[in-house]
């Protein structure tokens, strides 16, 4: 499954690391996470314009999205929720990891399936998996 990552989603990895991921792989397939060229944009912004602390967190956020996750240019945007969400509607087989919950509702009404945390566990809507 393809996976396309949100800021938010990314900075919460370096907050708290998901520990249960090969739980579910075994489930549902090899895991892909995708990175869009405009959160590593949004990502750097955040570095550059932010307090120490959240510069830091930006800065890992990068590394680890280069290091461990495909980077994809999909387009330039502004607003990066907008483009995730007209990028999923159209590539129905790729799924959204986020924390933002504006975000998520949009893509619970669009029927996209989601990857969420909370209470440091996963948490994935309108599943779609093919294998």
């Amino acid at each position: 499954m393809e996976i396309i990552c949100d800021t938010s989603f990314l900075i919460a990895l370096v907050s708290n690391p998901i520990k249960c991921l090969d739980k579910i792989e075994n489930e549902h397939g090899k895991l892909r996470f995708i990175v869009p060229t405009f959160v590593l944009d949004e990502l750097d912004s955040i570095e550059r314009k932010s307090g120490p602390k959240k510069s830091m967190i930006a800065k890992t956020a990068i590394c680890i999205s280069k290091l461990k996750f495909e980077i994809k240019d999909i387009g330039k945007s502004k607003n990066v929720d907008n483009k995730i969400l007209n990028y999923v509607t159209k590539n129905r087989r790729l799924a959204v990891a986020t924390l933002d919950s504006k975000l998520l509702n949009s893509l619970k009404m669009a029927d996209v399936t989601t990857i969420t945390l909370s209470k440091n566990k996963i948490i994935i809507v309108n599943r779609y998996f093919e294998r």
